[in-house]
């Protein structure tokens, strides 16, 4: 009897310890068939928006038009009454004179010399007085007169000497004197016929080529003259004076430098892989420290035809629209408006993931399982990117828990990610 009682226990004390066993193997092992529980995760669905990528980089505030004006001559400073930031208020105005008595006789003397050589020109135009014409016709009726007189008197003296009553060489003397009547009797109607007629052609070519000449001397000093006389190319601002009144100016020294406050603009360089997409009349925007908290709009206004050597970079020139003050030489800071897309499809930034071996990927959910789609990001908004290559618009990405997440992996949505994707679903639908 003891014997066995002796094996009955050792019978339920072994089924009592593969009981345990078997319970402790169900609840800590894996049977065959029990599997992994759903991954939770978030997701969105990528939307089609409009993109606007800007570009940006810093620059300077320049004034295109500036002036530095610089003497010509050598002399002291007799007028400069400008002091930095004085406003000249037209072109022309006088800015600068340098005190040459010299050049200012040489002008006198000049004007002078045109003067009595316009007076010869107009004498000699208006042709003879009457009483030259007069005095003339007098003239020549005088050794009209003399030549009778004289052919008279000759004839007279010839049949004396012949008659024997005078010496021979008395006719000499007689014809002398006649000859000489004769030849003044001529020039006495040329000149009356001169007179007559008035100046010729080439007298008053000759009297006009005077004139001329005497004007282009008076033209030369008077641009020695105006070499001490510096105004004004354009209204503007004066930047920096260099002389005062009494100073000596000497040839090519800067005396003053001006501004026209309207050609201020923004100068900075864009980056050689943006270069060939940029175009006058881009929109921009404007930052400038000496405004904080405010933004200026504005558009490129030039576009610089080359790249810059040492820094590849491509010059623009960009115009604030917006009134303001503008002061040379403030730091910008410039947004330029680059590329536009109307369509792209967008996801969250952190969608994203880079692989080891630096593909981009983002995980589509699809009828409860995560796919790995490799994409091809575009442009940049934002805290959104721009997928160009790999997703539609509608398609639900994860965007929470999407670490080490494997590809085929079983995810479930939580419930606002589910409501999304039945208004995907139902949209797509539509």
């Amino acid at each position: 009897m003891r014997a066995a009682r002796g094996v009955l226990v050792v019978v339920v004390l072994g089924l009592t310890a593969l009981g345990m066993m078997g319970c402790g193997s169900d609840k800590g092992g894996k049977g065959p068939g029990k599997s992994k529980k759903p991954r939770r995760v978030e997701a969105v669905a990528a939307e089609k928006s409009r993109v606007v990528e800007y570009l940006e980089t810093t620059g300077d505030v320049v004034a295109v038009n500036t002036v530095t004006l610089q003497a010509m001559v050598e002399g002291p400073i007799s007028f400069c009454p400008w002091r930095e930031g004085d406003r000249v208020e037209r072109a022309g105005e006088k800015l600068i004179e340098i005190n040459r008595p010299l050049y200012r006789q040489e002008v006198a003397a000049a004007e002078a010399a045109l003067e009595v050589a316009k007076a010869k020109l107009a004498d000699l135009k208006a042709g003879a007085r009457p009483e030259e014409i007069a005095q003339a016709k007098e003239s020549v009726r005088h050794f009209e007169d003399c030549t009778d007189f004289a052919k008279a008197d000759l004839d007279r003296i010839r049949a004396l000497v012949k008659s024997g009553s005078l010496p021979a060489e008395t006719v000499e003397k007689a014809r002398v004197s006649y000859v000489k009547c004769h030849t003044q009797f001529g020039a006495a109607k040329e000149r009356l016929a001169m007179l007559e007629a008035g100046p010729t052609k080439t007298e008053i070519g000759v009297a006009q080529a005077a004139v001329d000449e005497a004007a282009a001397k008076g033209d030369v000093a008077q641009a020695k003259l105006d070499e001490c006389l510096l105004k004004a190319p354009f209204a503007g601002v004066i930047t920096q004076v260099s002389v005062r009144p009494g100073d000596l100016a000497t040839p090519r020294a800067p005396l003053l430098k001006m501004m026209d406050p309207s050609s201020l603009v923004v100068r900075a360089g864009l980056p050689e892989s943006c270069a060939a997409d940029i175009r006058k009349g881009t929109e921009a925007i404007v930052r400038l420290d000496a405004y904080p908290r405010k933004t200026f709009r504005a558009k490129i206004d030039r576009v610089h035809p080359r790249l810059e050597w040492d820094s590849r970079t491509r010059i623009i020139e960009v115009k604030v629209i917006e009134p303001t003050e503008l002061i040379p030489h403030l730091f910008a800071r410039i947004s330029v408006q680059g590329r536009v897309v109307d369509d792209a499809v967008m996801v969250p930034d952190v969608a994203i993931i880079t692989t080891p071996r630096g593909h981009k990927v983002v995980y589509v959910v699809k009828d409860g399982k995560a796919s790995m789609r490799k994409v091809t990001i575009g442009l940049e908004q934002g805290q959104h990117v721009q997928i160009t290559d790999g997703l539609r618009a509608g398609e639900m990405v994860v965007i929470a828990g999407n670490l080490n997440l494997k590809d085929g992996a079983k995810v479930r949505l939580s419930r606002a990610a589910t409501r999304a994707t039945k208004k995907a679903s139902e949209g797509n639908e539509q």
